[in-house]
């Protein structure tokens, strides 16, 4: 079965050469990683076998498992192995040269292998015009232990696929723990991560467990993986490669076992290109990366996402979820959804509280959706801006009267904490910071 929504991003869609443009094997297994440079066209043995070209020390690997052909047409031969090779998820015969598309995964037993092409100045290859494929990959790919990158537009639901992995793998009865690499400066981001000891700076009266210690088993999420500094990019890659971290002033090492899967915005093969991002780190943390489609081309998924955030508002409220006339759905599928599935969700929450009988009219849309006022009510348009205003300057008077403590402002306007971010971040409102006493 030929997999979609899949692409290293190394790979470019590229007129074929007789030059062969192959550039690297990568294979992952529990618990470990392996890769071989490709210098061109020529065979690569993979197995157990320490004379292997590719030595994969697990188990599920024959000592001589399969042979793979590089070159413009590249194959594999599974070499009679005990536990099979398969290609897209199906079973290679022994012996024969099965096909391996740009994109194919190769299961090698247990281990999966990914063939890496040469980055070509061309044309990207194309997102997918739906999630049905991501999410088949993603359900694939989780029951494994591989490193998974998301790329996508910001707002297009990379956090929710990260929880998917960890909720279908092994290690979804351990925890699930979050950072996002943009929003702490780099001396918090390493104490985030690796923790710290009693009296390693300023304030730190007792010590800490960092991120990589806390999800032991578990599985850790690097959101916008791009903005990590080139200092923790040579810290945690040493992290990975040993299994092992050093708290914020500590001399002692510490091991731990967490899956990395990782989300970007950014084209981190370009990073690699300019010196921004370290290869090696790049290859460690780049197992399987899926591109997230953005919501525009999304058209079927609209309507369901848009019932399930109205069905969520609603319960939050208190009330019953009204239902989307048609002229209200039609006007979500006009437009183009720059901020993806969190414009969606924001955009729905507004709805539902300027709805207030049984159904979701046109005119509970804002401008931007509508992209011009409705003809059948110019004047409803007015009275929505003027509520939305209302609303924003209540939110700015009460954060600064709770000095910016979410938890008392959220209880002082009657609304959940998790409501109350979600409209700081619509009306695109600086996050508050608590006030310092003097």
């Amino acid at each position: 079965m030929a997999l979609r929504g899949i692409e290293t991003l190394t790979t470019r869609r590229s007129p074929r050469r007789s030059e062969p443009s192959w550039a690297r094997l990568c294979a992952y297994w529990d618990g470990g990683y392996a890769d071989l440079e490709l210098s061109g066209s020529g065979e690569v043995r993979v197995g157990r076998d320490a004379a292997s070209d590719l030595r994969i020390p697990h188990p599920s690997v024959s000592r001589h498992h399969a042979l793979v052909r590089l070159g413009p047409e590249p194959s594999v031969e599974d070499l009679e192995s005990a536990n099979g090779t398969r290609v897209g998820g199906r079973l290679a015969e022994a012996g024969a040269r099965t096909p391996l598309a740009e994109h194919a995964i190769i299961e090698i037993g247990d281990a999966l292998m990914v063939l890496r092409q040469r980055e070509q100045p061309s044309a990207p290859i194309p997102a997918p015009s739906d999630m049905r494929a991501v999410r088949e990959l993603v359900e694939r790919v989780a029951k494994g232990n591989v490193p998974i990158t998301l790329v996508g537009e910001t707002g297009v639901g990379k956090e929710l696929l990260a929880e998917s992995v960890h909720g279908q793998s092994p290690r979804s009865g351990a925890p699930f723990l979050r950072i996002n690499c943009a929003a702490l400066p780099e001396q918090l981001l390493e104490s985030e991560l690796f923790g710290y000891e009693r009296g390693a700076f300023t304030g730190a009266t007792q010590a800490k467990a960092g991120l990589l210690e806390a999800a032991h088993g578990g599985t850790v999420f690097l959101d916008e993986v791009g903005e990590l500094p080139k200092s923790m990019q040579a810290k945690l890659l040493r992290a990975l490669e040993c299994k092992e971290l050093f708290r914020v002033g500590s001399l002692r090492p510490r091991t731990f076992d967490v899956r990395f899967v990782a989300a970007t915005n950014r084209d981190l093969g370009a990073m690699v290109s300019a010196g921004e991002l370290r290869a090696d780190l790049f290859h460690r943390l780049c197992g399987i990366v899926v591109q997230v489609p953005p919501l525009r081309e999304r058209q079927d998924e609209i309507e369901v996402l848009a019932r399930a955030f109205v069905a969520d508002v609603a319960k939050q409220l208190g009330k019953r979820a009204p239902e989307p006339s048609r002229a209200f759905m039609q006007a979500l599928h006009r437009h183009s959804w720059p901020g993806n599935v969190r414009e969606l969700r924001h955009t729905m929450e507004c709805a539902v509280l300027l709805a207030r009988g049984t159904t979701l009219e046109a005119e509970h849309l804002p401008r931007s959706v509508l992209a011009g006022p409705p003809r059948s009510d110019p004047a409803g348009s007015g009275l929505r801006d003027e509520l939305l205003d209302i609303e924003k300057r209540r939110i700015l008077s009460a954060l600064d009267r709770c000095g910016g403590n979410q938890t008392r402002t959220a209880a002082v306007l009657g609304i959940p904490r998790r409501t109350l971010i979600d409209r700081i971040e619509a009306y695109g409102l600086p996050r508050p910071r608590k006030k310092r006493k003097p």
